[in-house]
Parts: structure tokens; C-alpha cells; sequence
């Protein structure tokens, strides 16, 4: 079995599990797997177009993390939640595995893999956890604001003495 071969494994897994917190989870968490989703389409399309070989910086993976990168940031800025921030820190960890990769032509195949898709695969367990306390959030009829109102804390601070 290569590497290639566990290419489509992975990304299906990932739609799997992003479409189980498009169904169950909060506002925040349903943006994070739109962008998961977006990030693993991307590749899929990539990857039928000019497989990863894993020698050089594959850039359909590179792609994809730029993709998971900015919809982090985006979703970190406006959500209310501590998960974005990880994902953000966790995606450039993604694209500093590529400028490894670029920067060191003795690089194991296996490692850049590795190096590029543990963060990716951590995010969609962060998400996942998040639906979970979503969901219990919900049940227990908490109050969940899961976006932050900048213009009304932006009133907020002009109106103080």
C-alpha cells in the first residue's frame, strides 16, 4: 500500500465527519466543516487532475491548507469559541510541514505526509468535540451565542465615561 493509496481514505473520513457536524453542530462548528469540506473537494479535484507523489511540495495539499487557513482565521475572528484559534495555529503548522518539504530535498515521503495532515485530521477532532458540547448545549437549553457582535462592543466602548 502507498501513500497515494491512503489519499482518498483520508479525505472521504473527512467528509464523513464534516458532514456529521454540518447535521448536529453549532453555527461555528457547521462553518468550520464547510471549510474542512471545501479544503478536502479541493484535493480530491487536485488529486485526480496530478497525484501527489510526495517528492516535491504537493501543491493540491497546499492549496487545501491555504483554503483551511484563511477559513479558520475568518471563523476565528467572528466565532465565539476557543476551537478556531487551535485550528488557525494547527493550519499553519500544515503549511510550515510544506516550506519543510520545499526547504529540505532529504525529506521522507512519509514524514511530509504525516507532517501535513495530522493538523488537518486534529481539526476535525476539535470539531467534532465542539459538536458534541453544542449538542449538549442545546439539550440543556444553555444559552450558546456563537458569534462574537463586534459593532456592539465597538458601541460599548464609546459610550463609557
Amino acid at each position: 500500500m502507498t501513500l497515494n493509496d491512503l489519499l482518498i481514505p483520508y479525505q472521504l473520513f473527512m467528509l464523513a465527519s464534516s458532514t456529521f457536524v454540518l447535521a448536529k453542530g453549532g453555527a461555528p462548528e457547521r462553518y468550520g466543516a464547510v471549510t474542512i469540506i471545501c479544503m478536502a473537494v479541493f484535493q480530491i479535484i487536485m488529486e485526480l487532475v496530478n497525484p501527489s507523489r510526495f517528492i516535491n511540495v504537493d501543491g493540491a495539499s497546499l492549496g487545501a491548507d491555504l483554503i483551511g487557513f484563511f477559513g479558520f482565521g475568518v471563523l476565528a475572528l467572528h466565532a465565539r469559541r476557543v476551537w478556531p484559534v487551535i485550528a488557525v495555529a494547527l493550519q499553519m503548522i500544515a503549511l510550515c510541514a510544506h516550506y519543510a518539504r520545499w526547504a529540505s530535498l532529504d525529506m521522507s515521503p512519509a514524514a511530509y505526509s504525516i507532517m501535513r495532515n495530522i493538523p488537518t485530521t486534529t481539526i476535525v477532532a476539535l470539531m467534532l468535540a465542539a459538536t458534541t458540547t453544542s449538542t449538549l448545549k442545546r439539550r440543556r437549553n444553555w444559552i450558546d451565542m456563537p458569534w462574537q457582535n463586534w459593532s456592539e462592543i465597538r458601541r460599548l466602548r464609546s459610550t463609557k465615561p
